[in-house]
């Protein structure tokens, strides 16, 4: 649906503005650097979910494809659950 030529990155100051052209007003995001903005573009035409919780984030913003931002949502409630290392620290000697 998203195709590479549908997304601008316009640069503001310190940072970059990733728009896309097709969708409405909320359709864009920001972002520190411009490999970054290219990457988060493809990501979104190939329909791939970011790992970053930022990037599925702003992928969301920008994508308009309803089923892309399904899977990103659904990717975002299994990290939810997920249970992540904790260690702790027993016999610590001050």
């Amino acid at each position: 649906m998203d195709k590479p030529s549908d997304f601008m990155i316009i640069e503001c100051g310190n940072h970059y503005v990733l728009i896309n052209k097709k969708g409405e007003v909320k359709n864009h995001t920001h972002l520190k650097k411009k490999d970054t903005c290219h990457l988060l573009i493809k990501l979104v035409c190939r329909k791939e979910v970011p790992r970053s919780s930022y990037l599925r984030t702003s992928a969301k913003r920008i994508s308009r494809n309803e089923k892309y931002i399904r899977e990103i949502e659904i990717k975002e409630e299994k990290d939810k659950q997920r249970q992540y290392y904790f260690n702790p620290q027993k016999g610590v000697r001050r």
